[in-house]
């Protein structure tokens, strides 16, 4: 099963060149959105295992807060991407693999850019090679991160839309008079798909990954092992923490209006959206710790639990990410998601407020909690203000599939799988013509 990686680059911008990076970035931006709303190719879709990309300017004005250290101008620029096909170095080597696909596809873009960022090799001596040792100097580390989709490639969600898409015409287009079970409306479209043979790859089943049961285990009875030990940490952050934060009185009528238009202007394009944060941890090493711990349980649970579209029951996130920097001063986040911005965060809250108030209680000016999962992100009116107002523009976001949801992409899986089921049941039958 191919398995999928993130990507983040920081990097140092040419402070009189911010202009006219701006221009550059926004100039692909427009070009590449016209490009997808026509139904013709980006440049990025070269990029054969590219699920995500975005480029994000981050100054001292993205932070809402004051930074905890001095920062600069840089340029952020995040991926998802497939590790690529086969065994031994070809996987363990993914990261070289990706830049290498990254500066030799997208050199154009990747020049354009950087040529605006500090220590970018000058036009004469800029070679593959050169122009991905300039990238890595800027790597940061990951800190947790979620698939809702784990194991499907670019190269497999589309192949699978392709064949619901043709399932579905079929299905419309031919008279089933003459039929009367799910079972021989099955056979059909299988016999169907069987003569093609674009399609042949859809013989073979569709590896999905399941609950790692002997890891959540595992975990489960350490959970239990130290438990009281969480109680006591709880108890401790209250009294000494929690109890002397203030609360937060910004709502989102109190915001500014030209930073909220200027992130409308990014939202809404497509089906999906995206959605990046930086904020600034409160001091200590306390809260700095346990903003760890709560990033060890993210991990935990995405790679061994979260695995079916749902990350603590939210089934509208296709990537999301954690990522510390500045000497762990500062977080960003990164998220990829169906529907709007409201409607994303109010997921988040019906869903799952105790997790996002367990790792944003770490930050600073967010509403005031108890218990690290109490309040929080249940003052709704509050929260929602401190997630737009520590919300940054993102300047260029792409992704091969914008039309499909995290739900679409997982019930396609199903569909190429049930269509080979050997001796169907009808009501499995019945299953199967229902996911379209």
């Amino acid at each position: 099963m191919i398995k999928q990686h993130p990507l983040i680059i920081l990097t140092p911008v040419i402070a009189d060149k911010l202009k006219t990076l701006e221009l550059r970035l926004e100039e692909i931006r427009d070009s590449s959105q016209k490009s997808q709303e026509r139904g013709q190719k980006t440049e990025f879709e070269k990029v054969s295992t590219l699920h995500y990309g975005r480029w994000v300017i981050l100054s001292e004005k993205s932070f809402r807060d004051t930074p905890a250290v001095p920062v600069g101008i840089r340029l952020s620029f995040s991926t998802n991407y497939d590790e690529g096909e086969g065994e031994g170095d070809n996987k363990k080597n993914h990261l070289d693999n990706h830049l290498h696909e990254l500066v030799t596809q997208l050199t154009k873009y990747i020049d354009t850019i950087y040529e605006c960022c500090e220590g970018y090799p000058e036009p004469g001596v800029r070679t593959t090679e050169s122009r991905i040792n300039f990238l890595k100097k800027g790597l940061i580390k990951t800190t947790a991160f979620f698939n809702g989709a784990p194991g499907r490639s670019v190269k497999q969600i589309h192949q699978e839309e392709a064949l619901r898409k043709h399932i579905w015409n079929f299905i419309n287009n031919k008279k089933w008079d003459k039929l009367t079970t799910a079972v021989q409306i099955h056979n059909e479209i299988r016999e169907e798909i069987d003569k093609h043979s674009e399609f042949e790859w859809s013989e073979k089943k569709a590896e999905v990954q399941g609950i790692k049961w002997f890891n959540i285990i595992s975990y489960g009875l350490l959970f239990l092992l130290v438990f009281p030990f969480i109680i006591i940490w709880a108890i401790f952050l209250y009294i000494f923490y929690e109890r002397w934060n203030k609360k937060q009185t910004l709502t989102l009528s109190d915001l500014n209006d030209e930073k909220v238009n200027e992130l409308k202007k990014v939202e809404d394009l497509f089906p999906q959206n995206q959605f990046t944060q930086v904020a600034v941890l409160k001091p200590g090493i306390m809260r700095n710790l346990n903003f760890r711990i709560w990033m060890l349980r993210t991990r935990v649970l995405a790679n061994n639990v979260f695995v079916f579209g749902k990350l603590l029951n939210i089934p509208t996130i296709h990537f999301a990410r954690w990522v510390l920097f500045d000497n762990n001063k500062h977080v960003l986040f990164f998220s990829n998601f169906d529907g709007n911005w409201q409607q994303y965060l109010g997921d988040f809250i019906d869903q799952s407020g105790w997790g996002l108030t367990g790792i944003f209680s770490n930050t600073v000016n967010f509403p005031k909690t108890r218990f690290m999962v109490f309040g929080g992100a249940y003052d709704e009116e509050h929260f929602l203000a401190w997630s737009r107002s520590t919300q940054v523009p993102t300047q260029v976001w792409y992704c091969p599939y914008p039309q499909l949801s995290i739900k679409n992409i997982n019930n396609n899986t199903k569909i190429r799988n049930e269509l080979r089921m050997k001796n169907i049941t009808e009501e499995q039958a019945k299953i199967f013509l229902k996911r379209f």
